[in-house]
């Protein structure tokens, strides 16, 4: 099948399969006229890949699955292994944006009582204090 029929029923786009086919994720044979020729089986590794992206897997760790997953090997203990490793990447990214989400609001409160504070020194009048004069002697 040529790309284009494969973008639409893979739902992914001619652009990212080229990417695909040039990082050896997928591949193409070429025919006499030069155009990109998917075998059938393309379909499901595009797939395969698609929905890892989707689980916010990067390509690389796609492309350490593909062989064994195109052999058949891959099995489910081991996709559900992976994918728990990822969910505890997800749960640390999400602790660290809690963080920083609980750094920020601390600053925002350190801000406003400095705001505060100004406002009060500006708004009572300066301290006066009584003049000394010197007794005549």
């Amino acid at each position: 099948m040529r790309i284009s029929e494969l973008a639409q029923r893979t739902g992914v786009s001619a652009h990212r399969l080229r990417r695909y086919e040039a990082l050896g994720l997928i591949r193409a044979e070429r025919t006499a006229g030069g155009y990109r020729e998917f075998a059938e089986r393309t379909l499901r590794e595009v797939v395969f890949i698609s929905m890892g992206r989707d689980l916010g897997f990067s390509l690389k760790a796609l492309a350490e699955h593909l062989p064994r997953y195109r052999a058949g090997t891959l099995t489910i203990d081991e996709m559900i292994w992976t994918m728990q490793q990822r969910i505890a990447e997800v749960d640390a990214a999400i602790a660290a944006q809690r963080a920083l989400r609980e750094r920020l609001v601390s600053h925002i409160a350190w801000f406003k009582q400095r705001q505060r504070e100004q406002a009060r020194a500006k708004a009572s009048p300066a301290p006066r204090f009584p003049s000394v004069r010197k007794a005549k002697p």
